[in-house]
């Protein structure tokens, strides 16, 4: 009985291993699964949520994870910003802000995504806050980076004072 038990063991703990490696991109970024509990969680640490649409084997969308938005979230210790990522040929159902299912491509295709790696800044309601960064690294890439958190951070900040 007690050898059963240590398999019935085994095998949970490498099952629930796989969900969890699943889950993680191999790359670094979380992948998005839930956007309205992703967006909820950015909007109660009064953050935009930056959704990362890429491609598999895109070696700008490696370059944009590896060189800014990975060691962004390394320097931010424990208040990190909200990035979760979506491959924009995905079929896999996630939730929507709405708490519908969708898939990553028919996000890709609402926000106009046609180009990996693109970052598009949202509110808790998936409201566009900043022009979306568009192409991989480039010169100019952690300017436009930095303006667009300022941008979507001041957008945010004036839709919770605003009254309704």
């Amino acid at each position: 009985m007690k050898r059963y038990l240590a398999m019935f063991a085994m095998l949970l703990a490498s099952t629930l291993l796989a969900v969890t490696a699943a889950r993680a991109n191999p790359h670094g970024l979380v992948m998005s699964e839930d956007l309205r509990g992703e967006s909820a969680q950015a909007q109660q640490a009064g953050k935009p949520l930056v959704l990362m649409f890429s491609l598999p084997e895109c070696a700008y969308c490696m370059v944009v994870r590896r060189n800014y938005l990975l060691p962004m979230i390394r320097e931010a210790g424990n208040d990190p910003p909200q990035i979760r990522e979506l491959t924009m040929t995905g079929r896999q159902a996630i939730k929507d802000f709405d708490g519908s299912v969708t898939t990553p491509t028919a996000i890709a295709k609402r926000y106009g995504v046609k180009v990996a790696p693109t970052l598009v800044f949202v509110n808790a309601a998936g409201e566009v806050l900043s022009e979306p960064i568009v192409g991989g690294d480039h010169q100019f890439f952690s300017v436009y980076l930095e303006r667009a958190f300022e941008t979507a951070g001041a957008r945010l900040n004036d839709k919770r004072v605003r009254p309704r």
